[in-house]
Parts: structure tokens; sequence; C-alpha cells
């Protein structure tokens, strides 16, 4: 019997050829799990990079919004949604010049603070977006939770991020300063402020960042607190015997300004005065209409509030008695608008005034003598004891002036502040207001620590 070789070689038997098939099978599918693996592995990779770069975006909007936001001065008079407003309209004008949005489109209601989307564009071409968003649940002075958000994204990644500011009151000035002064202080002649109480009620600050000399004394000057200035380039200029027994302080501490609220006592002035009154005469709760431009050459008494209107320059020539206190409108010009005391000066807080409905309410207005925001005040007259604290645009104490302030003496303006010749001021805090009525305290935006959230 033949047997034939098959043409190639010897035979090959069919076990062996289903078990070469099976491992093909299995190399297949191993290259294919591989091939899928590799896909997905860069998928997952694509995906946590796309993360992080979200990620990284939300951080950055935080930032931003942290290094701007905090540190910011807003009137505790605002509720919730003058405080959105606020925000809003300082994040306007600090990010006008941005490229990465419009900051006109930044505005903010009841509701909270509304951005525009931020658009982010990579050196390889690919733009991620920031979304953020700010809510206060209250108003400045109700020290309120202010959720800051932020939103990055990148790809299809979506990261958000969040932290929570506050506001803080940050009414110290009249605590630490019987003069503050917006504008260059000069003091000269005999000139001498004191403590009543304690040295450190007597001190002075010149916030200037106009004049470099920010506090000049010149004579037989005495100062019985801190003199201190703001800018830390500025300079406090000492010539003769020039005295300070407390420090001298460069760069001082920033503080709050108060802001002035006037109309808080306009609806109490009910009786007009257009000319000087009679010798001897008692006036209740007057106003002054602008332009009048009364000089009061007698003695006068005067209960209540006197409100003046702008433009006005008013004289007290003849010795004035006060029981309540003078208020300005909002003014804009301390040469043009002025009030004068030339006289001797007494003044009673509103506590005091006498029995009658037309003082009720105004009683518990305490702690303030003058407010007067864009206008000048000049004292040539001597005073006893003024019962309240004086904010203006610009103050010069002169000739006999001089005796107790209640209070702090506060120029909110960069104009000027002059004491000069034998005048003695002396600060007593102790027995002072420390919330005067007519001035909003002002509050500070800070950051809440550990409240950063994922």
């Amino acid at each position: 019997m033949e047997t034939r070789e098959r043409c190639g070689g010897k035979a090959i038997s069919g076990s062996a050829l289903i078990v070469t098939l099976v491992f093909l099978a299995l190399f297949t599918a191993l290259a294919v799990a591989i091939a899928a693996s590799a896909d997905i592995n860069m998928t997952i990779a694509r995906n946590r990079a796309e993360s992080h770069q979200a990620g990284a975006l939300a951080e950055t909007g935080l930032l931003l919004l942290g290094q701007h936001l905090g540190g910011l001065d807003v009137p505790g008079s605002f509720d919730a949604e003058n405080l959105h407003q606020a925000l809003a309209s300082y994040l306007v004008t600090t990010w006008s010049g941005s490229s990465m949005l419009d900051a006109g489109d930044i505005w903010g209601d009841a509701e909270g603070v509304h951005f525009p989307p931020i658009t982010i564009v990579r050196g390889d071409g690919r733009s991620g977006a920031v979304n953020l968003d700010i809510v206060a649940d209250g108003g400045a002075a109700a020290l309120p939770v202010i959720t800051v958000e932020s939103t990055g994204r990148f790809g299809k990644a979506a990261r958000n991020v969040s932290y929570r500011m506050t506001t803080l009151d940050s009414w110290t000035l009249l605590s630490r300063y019987g003069i503050a002064s917006r504008s260059n202080v000069q003091m000269s002649g005999n000139a001498q402020v004191v403590g009543a109480n304690e040295p450190k009620e007597g001190s002075i600050l010149s916030a200037t960042y106009v004049e470099m000399e920010a506090i000049t004394l010149t004579g037989g000057v005495y100062v019985s607190g801190d003199v201190a200035v703001s800018n830390p380039q500025a300079s406090i200029h000492k010539t003769g015997k020039v005295y300070i027994e407390g420090s001298e302080v460069y760069g001082a501490e920033t503080v709050s300004w108060p802001t002035p609220n006037p109309a808080l006592f306009r609806s109490y002035a009910t009786n007009v005065i257009t000319s000087p009154p009679a010798p001897g005469a008692v006036l209740s709760n007057i106003y002054v209409p602008a332009n009048t431009n009364p000089t009061f050459n007698s003695d006068v008494v005067i209960n209540g509030v006197v409100y003046i209107e702008s433009p006005n320059q008013v004289k007290f020539n003849g010795n004035l008695t006060l029981c309540g206190l003078i208020v300005t409108d909002e003014a804009d010009n301390p040469a043009v608008n002025t009030i004068t005391f030339a006289g001797n000066t007494s003044v009673l807080g509103v506590e005091n005034l006498p029995p009658g409905s037309q003082y009720d309410g105004l009683r518990d207005l305490t702690g303030t003598f003058l407010l007067a925001p864009g206008f000048g005040a000049k004292f040539t007259g001597g005073f006893t004891t003024l019962n309240g604290s004086m904010v203006a645009s610009g103050f010069e104490f002169s000739g006999n002036a001089g005796g107790t302030i209640r209070g702090s003496v506060v120029n909110l303006a960069d104009s000027y502040f002059i004491v000069k010749g034998d005048v003695s001021l002396r600060f007593d805090h102790q027995n002072a207001n420390p919330n005067p009525a007519g001035l909003i305290r002002p509050y500070i935006v800070v950051c809440v620590p550990g409240s950063y959230e994922e």
C-alpha cells in the first residue's frame, strides 16, 4: 500500500491546527485589550489634566477676588443690596483695564454680585473659563457671611471652590487720635495738643499722600501723644523747641474714615433764619438758607440744630451759647464755605436740651458738636468745653482759641489743618461718646480663616 506525502512537507494533524487558532485568538484579544487599556488610560489622563486645569482656573478666580476685596472699607449703613453694589462698583474700577473680561458687565443687586465669564486662552490655543459669584446674607453692620465662589471650566471638566468673607468694625479713628486730618497738619507758636486724662488722647495723625511734609511743627509746640503720618515716605518737620511726649510714627497703620450723614438732622431745622437775630435772642432748631452769609454779632443762645445750606459763610462774632450742634449739607469747597467762631463759644450736648416736643428724638443723637462736610471751620475765640466731636473739611485754630473737646477733631479733606499762636486743645476721650451721631461707622471686608472649601 502506498503512502503519499503532502506537497511541501509532513502531514499536519487537525489538533495542532486548532491549538494554533486558539493562540492566535488569544493574542488578538490581548492586543485589543492592550489597545483599549491604552485608550482608557489616555482618556483618564486627559480628564485628570482637564480637571487639574479647571481647578487651577477656579483657584485663580478666587485669588483675584480675595486680593482685591480684602481690606475694602464699606459704610455700616449698607444693607445687603448696597453691599453687593459697592463690591461690584469697586471691581468695575479695579478691573477696568483687564483683557480677560468686560468689567462694565459686573453688577450688583439684592441677590448678589454678578460677573460675565472670564475666558483664559493657553499658549496652545485651548481656552478655559472662570465663573464668579458673590453673595452676602446681610448688611455691613450685621457682620454678614459673604460667600465667594469660583467655578473653573476646561474641556469637559468643572471645579468649584469657595471661601467666606465678612465685615469687621474698623472704627478706631476717634479713640486713637485727638486730631486726625487727611491734610498736612501745621502747628506753630506755643500751640499745644494734650490729653485730658492720658497723654495718648493728645495724638495727631496726618493721612495726606500729597504733601511730603505731612506734619510741620514750629516754635514751642507741645504734643502729649504720638505724632503719626500714614505715608511712610512723608516727613515730620520740626523747628525750634518742639516737644513730642509720645512717638513719631511713619507709615501709621491704615485707619477707616467715617462717612458723614448730615441728612439725619435736616428734619429738625424748621425755623428759617435769613438775617442776624436781635441781641439776646434765643433761637431754636434754625435753618440757614444758601447764600445768606449771616454774621451773628450779638450774643446768641441757640437750642437744638443749626443747619446750614451751602454755599454759605457764617460768622459768630459775639458769644455763642449752644445746646445742640451745628450741621451743614454736603459741600465741596472749604475755601468758599466757612463757619467762623470769633467770640467765646460754650457748647452743651443735645442730651441737655430743655423740655419740648421739637427736641424729641434729637436728644438721643449725642456725641457731635460740628458736622460740616465741605466746610472750613475757623476758631479765633476761646471755649471752655465743646461737648462733641468736630468733623469738617478744613480747620484753623488761632488767637485765643482753645479749651477742652469731648471727642476728636476730624478733617475729611486734603486741605488744611492749622493750629497756631497760644492755642491749647485738650482732648477728653474718656467722657466722649465713641459713636457720634451723624457719622456712619466704617467696616472693613476680611477673609474668614479656615473657610476654604472645594
